[in-house]
């Protein structure tokens, strides 16, 4: 069961993805010229969620080889090409080091003055040099685990002997770096993400937002299946009501953690009662912010919880779908949530930067992500859990 490129219809979606790119990128340029005032803030935002598609896809990637089933040979490819997508996030970080100065207020020196603790981190931790140094070791290890699996991959196409031998070296590197994602994620989150408030400090924080990765790559991948089951019968015959139902519990199963792990970071950080630290969460909790939170609570967790619950709706591919559109948007959410009230804006303001720079990488994203997916057969080759889907069924 072959399903080469010429059966994608993956054209219109290439060609829409890039044209909308190219107008939500230029109408940036015009309202950027003459003033960056918020431009990095919006980047940021929008990078960071990108770029959280981009390793979700590839830390499920690594589970789906670590665990094995028919299941993950059937979402392989589109978690190839979202994984195919991270050398473009490396090329568009390059533009965050020109607004260092505009979003970190560690590279302040007034700032520091009133703060010498963090004066103290700048020394051995947070400053400019070692932050770019420690950016390029994650995106040069990230990129290393991305051409790894897509070149094994590759020469799994290419070869059935030794078709056993490869999957069994592919899982063998996929423990390797989930180790390596978790590091350096672990990181980075602390880098471009946590440091923007350099008095705070969690160790939960960048659990938080991986796990958020993980939702987000699961819930792309569920949507980009049932679009495909409506084009390839051949998917269609495979997305079973049975493994729709492990991709809906794999989604309610992160949810879950994800709901744990950030309750547990405000019980902590709340109940310590430490002015650095309690004071992230007044400002999120405050008046204009608590709204957001409140919804998080309701619609991020509760609401979806309860939905997945159901074991009808997640055999069903609309209704699996449209929870997986959801939780998108609640990570969405989520994100701007934990970024921008960093910037002072008074409750929920939403610009025409954060709008526009958001579907222009998006827009790219999805470009590379088609030409990614049309370019190798939509089926896996010669992977041995092919004969558990076609025996299954």
């Amino acid at each position: 069961m072959q399903v080469g490129p010429s059966y994608l219809t993956l054209g219109r979606l290439k060609t829409g993805a890039l044209g909308i790119a190219i107008v939500a990128l230029m109408l940036t340029l015009i309202r950027a010229i003459g003033s960056t005032e918020n431009f990095f803030e919006s980047y940021l935002l929008s990078f960071l969620f990108w770029l959280g598609l981009a390793l979700g896809c590839f830390v499920l990637l690594l589970v789906v080889h670590l665990a094995g089933g028919s299941w993950g040979a059937i979402i392989r490819r589109p978690l190839e090409a979202g994984v195919a997508v991270i050398p473009l996030m490396a090329l568009l970080f390059i533009p965050l080091l020109f607004g260092l100065d505009q979003l970190f207020s560690w590279t302040d020196p007034e700032y520091l003055k009133s703060h010498p603790t963090v004066a103290i981190k700048t020394g051995l931790y947070l400053n400019i040099p070692f932050f770019i140094v420690r950016a390029a070791l994650y995106f040069v290890l990230w990129l290393a685990g991305a051409i790894l699996f897509i070149r094994l991959s590759g020469q799994q196409d290419n070869t059935h002997l030794n078709s056993g031998k490869i999957a069994y070296r592919m899982k063998g590197f996929a423990g390797v770096w989930i180790v390596i994602y978790i590091l350096t994620m672990t990181f980075a989150a602390t880098d471009w993400a946590m440091s923007l408030t350099p008095v705070f400090w969690s160790g939960i924080y960048p659990v938080i937002l991986m796990i958020s990765q993980a939702i987000t790559g699961m819930a792309f991948i569920i949507i980009v299946m049932s679009l495909l089951s409506r084009k390839l019968p051949q998917i269609n015959a495979l997305l079973t009501g049975k493994r729709l139902q492990d991709y809906g519990n794999f989604l309610m199963a992160f949810t879950m953690f994800w709901a744990y792990t950030s309750f547990s970071q405000l019980i902590i950080l709340w109940s310590n009662n430490v002015v650095e630290t309690a004071s992230w969460y007044v400002l999120r909790l405050g008046t204009g912010w608590n709204i957001v939170a409140g919804s998080l609570l309701v619609f991020g967790f509760f609401a979806p919880f309860l939905i997945l619950f159901s074991r009808w709706v997640k055999r069903k591919k609309l209704t699996l779908s449209l929870v997986a559109v959801w939780a998108i948007v609640v990570q969405i959410t989520n994100i701007f949530w934990f970024i921008v009230p960093t910037f002072a804006r008074t409750g929920i303001q939403i610009t025409t930067l954060d709008i526009t720079i958001f579907i222009g990488i998006g827009g790219l994203w999805l470009w590379v992500f088609a030409h990614a997916l049309a370019a190798r057969p939509i089926i896996p080759l010669n992977d041995p859990r092919i004969s558990q889907v076609t025996s299954n069924g």
